[in-house]
């Protein structure tokens, strides 16, 4: 075992800041607003704004099933996104 000194409690400090950066990057649901806000967390892709949302909230937010939406064409799925704020 190593002695405890100023630059083992440096290291100490970076591990969990990374840990924190990694979880934060991994995080794959995000509340509604926040992916209203901008700037948007990152790592999170703007043009699909919609996978990052739970079942509830992609439910609220879009009025529809998450199934129902991804039967739609293309074209309606961006109008819907932009008439909802998630584009």
């Amino acid at each position: 075992m190593f002695p405890l000194n100023s630059s083992t409690s440096e290291v100490c400090n970076q591990i969990i800041l990374v840990e924190d950066v990694l979880a934060r990057l991994c995080q794959n649901t995000y509340p509604l607003a926040q992916l209203q806000a901008r700037p948007l967390p990152e790592g999170v892709d703007p043009l699909r704004l919609e996978v990052y949302l739970s079942d509830t909230d992609f439910e609220k937010a879009l009025e529809m099933k998450r199934e129902d939406y991804e039967c739609l064409p293309g074209w309606k799925q961006v109008n819907l996104k932009k008439a909802k704020g998630l584009f």
